[in-house]
């Protein structure tokens, strides 16, 4: 077959389809052109989750007519200058790519005003082929609407989700940006209903409130730091209003949106041992530094960026959410009016993601890094597993298991850190059979198992002597703690998660298992250990230390108030 160039209408579908993949991408783009004009309100409109219909409309600075023809030419745009630096952008759009692209994949109509003028203008494109340019009656600013979107190229609308699916795509751009822009009033209308509106007014949490609804956004921790040239400024929720998907980590550079796995995992990595696993964090995380710092033109979606410190951006971000997890997580409470169950004494709680905003974290002493428990008497024992202990604000139920295991956690790992393990000899050593699989990680993973106080050496064909094990398992199944933990890392742990799982291991073995009777005396020594901890309220898998049923609800309940 001969080498030939393409027609050009060809080719701008072509290009047009590394911008345009879907109904959500020509939103992005045009909430994007907007928020670059400096718009105060935006408004969104769909129809058939935006196949059939996309209207976008601003109150921003408009296009000059004798512009408007040249908003739908490849690679002509307003936001770079001929000689700009590609290196330290600092608008949304640059490429110039969006305007013709999507008149290449629809039929588009432009209406805009600039201040000043008489009248506005309207340019409308059919078939990929512009009108005449038109006067037109238009408030200052200016209206995108987009037609027909793939309708030329039927291949590609068979790959879109069902309009339901792609409205909650164009959902998902209003919001980030809504998040990403709390002084732009943003409204999403959805086949004629009001899906979403914020309020414009410039509180992060206002926005949050549209987005997530308002009890999930009173319950969220300011995160603010700064080092090395680079701000982190956000919202993060406390553990226990975790989701079930990444899809609630929202990220942003110098108020773009992006998605950076490298980022999203330093989110993640700050709730280590503060979420279950199969959890994932609410995040709203607005990163500002040097535009010269960071690569945005990766690919013409601009969805994703380049760090030239990213090592050091994902250290700022990670510290600044740990600190602010460790500093102000409030400790999970009962619903206010939780009611009884049909058996006297025993209360339903409801699960994590219906739990309501959570009472205010105790206050900080003076000096403290890290969240102070109030002071708890304790009362006793239920079912020899939960600890009953009363404090200022009402009554704390703590799980034996799960603080001691938390309590160890932070033991071990500062043991560890110092390289000071405490070790217990074993008079008759430990016999481990491992399977092929984990004497393969045993190999690889032996030192990290030796820096927390294990003795290994090999026996025979495939089999181990363990002679000596870490203090905290004596008495204890050591044999099963070391097979859990190859079978662990065998599973793929990330590289900076196997000492952490080795740790964690140890601290599930060696703790208090539930049903075991505890004295007065040891359940006192247990709550006085746990106040030590950084971090009380949950143990190194995320589940909770403790409940906090206040007295409120306890008058309530008994009909005293």
């Amino acid at each position: 077959m001969p080498i030939r160039v393409l027609p050009s209408e060809v080719a701008a579908r072509i290009a047009a389809g590394e911008v345009v993949e879907r109904p959500a991408s020509v939103v992005k783009e045009l909430v994007e052109n907007a928020l670059d004009a400096g718009a105060t309100r935006i408004g969104v409109q769909i129809e058939q989750g935006g196949i059939a219909l996309i209207r976008v409309t601003d109150d921003g600075c408009g296009i000059p007519v004798e512009e408007l023809p040249l908003a739908l030419e490849r690679h002509a745009t307003s936001k770079l200058e001929p000689d700009g630096d590609l290196f330290a952008i600092a608008t949304l759009g640059f490429r110039g790519e969006a305007l013709p692209s999507i008149a290449a994949a629809a039929d588009v109509e432009i209406v805009t005003r600039v201040a000043g003028a008489a009248a506005g203008a309207a340019l409308r494109t059919r078939d990929g082929r512009a009108e005449p340019l038109r006067p037109a009656a238009a408030p200052v600013g200016t209206t995108v609407t987009v037609r027909r979107l793939f309708a030329r190229q039927p291949a590609r609308r068979k790959f879109l989700r069902t309009p339901a699916g792609e409205a909650a795509q164009v959902a998902q751009v209003v919001s980030h940006y809504a998040l990403a822009y709390p002084e732009v009033a943003f409204t999403l209308s959805v086949d004629g209903r009001r899906a979403l509106v914020s309020p414009g007014s410039g509180d992060p949490r206002e926005a949050a409130a549209a987005v997530y609804g308002a009890r999930t956004a009173a319950a969220l921790l300011d995160v603010h730091a700064e080092a090395a040239g680079i701000v982190v400024r956000g919202l993060v929720a406390p553990p226990h209003f975790a989701r079930a998907s990444r899809a609630h980590i929202s990220l942003f550079v110098n108020r773009r949106w992006v998605q950076h796995r490298r980022l999203a995992y330093a989110v993640e990595s700050a709730y280590e041992t503060l979420l279950q696993s199969g959890r994932h964090p609410l995040a709203v995380i607005d990163l500002s530094l040097n535009p010269a710092e960071v690569d945005v033109n990766v690919h013409p979606a601009k969805a994703e960026v380049r760090f030239r410190a990213e090592g050091e951006v994902f250290r700022v971000v990670q510290q600044a959410v740990r600190r602010t997890l460790v500093e102000a997580s409030p400790v999970p409470t009962a619903w206010p009016g939780v009611p009884v169950s049909p058996e006297p004494g025993i209360w339903r709680l409801p699960e994590p993601e219906t739990l309501p905003r959570p009472v205010a974290p105790p206050p900080r002493q003076a000096g403290a890094t890290r969240l102070v428990l109030p002071a708890l008497r304790v009362v006793g024992q239920v079912a020899a597993t939960y600890v009953v202990a009363e404090g200022p604000a009402g009554m704390y139920l703590i799980d034996q298991h799960a603080a001691h295991e938390r309590v160890l956690y932070e033991r071990i790992r500062a043991r560890r850190g110092h390289g000071t393990p405490e070790v217990q000899p074993l008079l008759e050593p430990l016999v481990l059979e491992p399977t092929r699989v984990q004497a393969a990680a045993l190999e690889a993973y032996r030192a990290e198992l030796a820096g927390l106080g294990f003795a290994l050496e090999p026996f025979g064909e495939r089999a181990v002597l363990i002679r000596a094990v870490p203090a905290e398992l004596a008495g204890r199944d050591a044999a099963r703690a070391v097979a859990e933990y190859l079978d662990a890392v065998s599973a793929g742990s990330p590289p900076p998660d196997r000492a952490e799982r080795a740790v964690m291991t140890l601290a599930c073995h060696a703790a208090i298992r539930a049903g075991k009777t505890l004295t007065l005396e040891e359940m006192r020594e247990l709550v006085r250990l746990l106040e030590a901890c950084e971090s009380p309220q949950s143990c190194p898998h995320g589940r909770p230390t403790m409940v906090h049923v206040s007295a409120a609800a306890l008058e309530r309940e008994f009909g005293r108030r």
